[in-house]
Order: structure tokens, then C-alpha cells, then sequence
């Protein structure tokens, strides 16, 4: 029996592992996104998932209402239903990933002199390690009557406040929009300012200000102006006047 736990348990971190590299390397500012948001605001996630958690079952039941109005939306019940559930599955798998990643960057720190797709990966496989430990934990206490069932109860509690965290972080990132809209932000302020300061100082010469002519044209007298005179090639002055 312990065997075979121990065994789900390392199977389960493998699943995790294999997961979160697939996360790492096509959804890693997602990833990374979701991570900063439960990083910054622990209570404000844990009670977003909550609330999530709270409103997805209603959430299922207008859905499939909704698609029983018309005879189409009836024979799409199933197809919706699979959508809510993998949608729901998605958020809940990220989540935990991002969360692990914050636990593995809180206990290994980032590491010195790695790049951020490294650091990723590093606090990832040392929060999944972390989050293991808890059920290996728990399957070692499980001998003991008593201690073993609370064990067990703390791993689990343990376990939905990780992946509560994990769900509202989801929800609050909206999978990484808000960092999409800063982006946004700064390219509309200060690359678009950059640009301005750039090209807005194009012309230098005021409106009544008189361009100096070049080489020997001579300009037209306005106003009793003297023309300039022309250069002569023999070393002589040039006339005054045209």
C-alpha cells in the first residue's frame, strides 16, 4: 500500500514535470504572468479562486441552458460541456505550475548569472519537488493511524490552497493580458514621445529668418536690400548692383 503510493506520488511529479516544460517552452509569458500575479497578491488570489471555484458550477448550468434554447445549441450541450471542463482543467494546471514556481523561487532563489527561461525552469522543478514532498510526507505518515489521517488532511488542504492560489492568479493575470496592456501602454507613451522628440525638431529656421545664399548666387534686392556681391575669380572686387 505504501509502495504504491509513493509510487502515484512520484508518478504524479512526473506528469507535472513533463507539463510544465511543455507550459515552459510554448507558454512561458503566460506562465510567467500568472506566476508574478500570485507572487504580488497571495490573499487577493486565493479569494479570486475561490470565488471562481464558487461560480463555475453555476457558470456550467447557464451555459448549457443557454445552448438548450435552440435545437443546435442542444446537440452542442456535450462539446460545451467538454470545453467548460478542459477550460477549467487548463486554468486550474497553470495555476499550480505558476504557483510552484514562485514556491521554488522563494526556496532556491533565482541563481546567479542564469537567464529567465533557467531561473524558470529551476524554481518550477523545485516547487514541484516541494509540493511532492508534502504527499511523500504524508504517504510515510500514513502508517500511524491518526497522525497519518491528519497528515493527509493537511496535504490536501495544502494542495487546494496552491492550486485556489493558483486559479486566481489565472483569473486576475487574465493569462497575461493586464502585462500585454503595459506593453501597450509604454509603446503609446514613451516609444511614441521618443519618436516626437526625434522628428518635431525638424526645422530649425524661423519663419522670418533670411537663408544665407550659397556660393555666388546673388539674391534679389526687397526692400532697398543691397544684393551680395559676386566672387571674381581674378582677386577684384565685383560691382554693387546688378
Amino acid at each position: 500500500m505504501l509502495t504504491a503510493t509513493l509510487f502515484a506520488v512520484a508518478g504524479t511529479f512526473g506528469i507535472g514535470m513533463i507539463i510544465g516544460l511543455v507550459v515552459l517552452m510554448t507558454a512561458e509569458e503566460a506562465l510567467l504572468a500568472v506566476a508574478k500575479s500570485a507572487a504580488r497578491d497571495v490573499g487577493g488570489s486565493f479569494w479570486a479562486g475561490l470565488l471562481t471555484q464558487l461560480l463555475a458550477v453555476p457558470a456550467l448550468v447557464v451555459l448549457l441552458i443557454a445552448c438548450a434554447v435552440t435545437l443546435i445549441g442542444i446537440l452542442a450541450i456535450p462539446v460545451a460541456a467538454l470545453a467548460w471542463a478542459l477550460a477549467l482543467s487548463g486554468a486550474v494546471t497553470l495555476g499550480v505550475l505558476a504557483v510552484a514556481m514562485v514556491i521554488g523561487r522563494a526556496v532556491a532563489g533565482r541563481g546567479t548569472g542564469a537567464t529567465e527561461r533557467s531561473a524558470a525552469l529551476r524554481g518550477l522543478t523545485v516547487g514541484l519537488v516541494a509540493l511532492s514532498l508534502v504527499w511523500f510526507g504524508a504517504a510515510l505518515a500514513s502508517q500511524v493511524p491518526v497522525f497519518g489521517a491528519v497528515a493527509r488532511l493537511v496535504a490536501l488542504a495544502f494542495s487546494w490552497a496552491v492550486a485556489t492560489v493558483g486559479l486566481g492568479a489565472v483569473v486576475k493575470s487574465r493569462i497575461g493580458v493586464s502585462r500585454l496592456s503595459v506593453q501597450f501602454g509604454r509603446f503609446g507613451g514613451d516609444r511614441f514621445s521618443g519618436y516626437t522628440a526625434k522628428w518635431g525638431a525638424s526645422r530649425t529656421t524661423g519663419v522670418n529668418e533670411v537663408q544665407v545664399p550659397v556660393s555666388w548666387q546673388t539674391p534679389t534686392p526687397v526692400q532697398g536690400v543691397v544684393a551680395a556681391p559676386r566672387p571674381r575669380t581674378d582677386g577684384q572686387a565685383g560691382p554693387t548692383g546688378l
